[in-house]
């Protein structure tokens, strides 16, 4: 069954309100399928007018595809095909409206061994274990990637967090042009906790993401200036240990 998948997952969202900014993070999951479940990120571009508005109709999008995702099999060409389709459908039906919004997201699905992923813009997944090591999985689309191809991803996350141009995103998804998504599989590890967040988490310090991690609150972090969301992933018997 699907929940003897994922023992515990818990979400966590704050958005910022200032006069001239326009977008707002969100997260939302579907959990009709017996085999699989769905999670995502999304984080509307602050700059771009309607990015709000953009953010609300993909949440309401996905909230339609429950049928669908519940006949979904747990094979890695479906699912990325199942991640393909939503996308495009999503685009097509949204061509042309909303301009200049935009957003980057990432959505997970975890089955019993995998964790699958597709993502545009620096929305990003990663994993932390008992010791409370933080890794991170997968990779923004921003420029301070681009600019530093040469380093080795293990030397990457300090510049990552630290770059005067990781603020700016070379790929993410708008009405008016749809690019590519970077899609990745991993093998699911009972051992690791799994976190799916904006880019106002993860550029966090590592001291400041555990106190988050380990009091499920932002509310007494006070360096948080961005719009951020998370969701909190524990798998097998690792719930314990949050």
């Amino acid at each position: 069954m699907a929940e003897s998948i994922l023992i515990y997952s818990y979400p966590l969202t704050h958005n910022i309100v200032l006069p001239g900014k326009f977008g707002i993070d969100a997260i939302g999951k579907l959990t009709e399928n017996t085999n699989l479940q769905f999670f995502y990120v999304l984080d509307g571009h602050s700059s771009c007018p309607n990015s709000n508005i953009l953010v609300k109709k993909f949440q309401t999008y996905i909230a339609s595809l429950k049928d669908i995702f519940s006949k979904l099999d747990d094979d890695e060409q479906n699912i990325q095909s199942f991640f393909n389709d939503l996308i495009l459908n999503f685009f097509i039906e949204n061509r042309g409206e909303l301009i200049p919004a935009a957003m980057s997201l990432c959505m997970t699905i975890f089955s019993s061994k995998k964790v699958y992923s597709a993502h545009l813009g620096d929305c990003r997944l990663g994993k932390f274990d008992n010791s409370k090591k933080i890794y991170w999985i997968t990779y923004p689309h921003n420029l301070t990637m681009s600019l530093h191809t040469e380093i080795g991803l293990k030397d990457i996350e300090s510049i990552l967090k630290s770059s005067s141009d990781n603020n700016i995103v070379t790929k993410s998804f708008n009405t008016k042009r749809l690019k590519p998504m970077s899609f990745n599989s991993f093998d699911l590890e009972n051992n690791y906790s799994y976190i799916i967040a904006s880019d106002g988490f993860w550029k966090l310090q590592d001291i400041e993401i555990l106190k988050v991690i380990l009091e499920k609150n932002f509310s007494q972090l006070d360096v948080i200036t961005d719009d951020t969301s998370l969701w909190i992933i524990s798998v097998g018997k690792n719930f314990k240990t949050i």
